[in-house]
């Protein structure tokens, strides 16, 4: 019996050696193809929303307010895919490195209202008004 249960353990062994093996490749080839994809974009006459978001660091919603604001422009669609000019991405991105970063202002309190004007007005209106 023990031989049947040493044979199953060394099969057993074998085949997580395979599976390490093979989830370290899995690893390296997704490793190699999410650094490629801003390489490939950038060569690319149009890319999709989602490289745009990779490529600017920003969130979708950011993404479409650009391309309503008409900083992006809109590439064909591929499929049910929407896909942006690589051309206004990189137009964008040079416009973003040529500016220089303006200085943010402070906000200013809100006025408090003291009551004096109420008190003011009420003042007027007796001398106006007859008694």
């Amino acid at each position: 019996m023990k031989g049947q249960g040493e044979e199953q353990d060394n099969i057993l062994r074998a085949i997580y050696e395979e599976l390490r093996g093979l989830r370290q490749s899995v690893n390296e080839i997704h490793t190699k193809i999410s650094n490629a994809a801003p390489a490939q974009a950038a060569r690319a006459l149009a890319v999709s929303i989602e490289q745009a978001q990779t490529l600017l660091g920003c969130g979708r919603s950011r993404i479409f307010e650009l391309l309503r604001s008409g900083a992006l422009r809109r590439g064909p669609k591929v499929g049910r895919a929407a896909m942006i000019c690589a051309k206004s991405l990189e137009a964008l991105l040079e416009r973003v490195d040529r500016e220089p970063e303006t200085p943010k202002l402070k906000r200013r309190p809100a006025r408090r209202d003291t009551g004096q004007g109420k008190r003011e007005s009420a003042a007027i209106l007796k001398l106006i008004r007859p008694a």
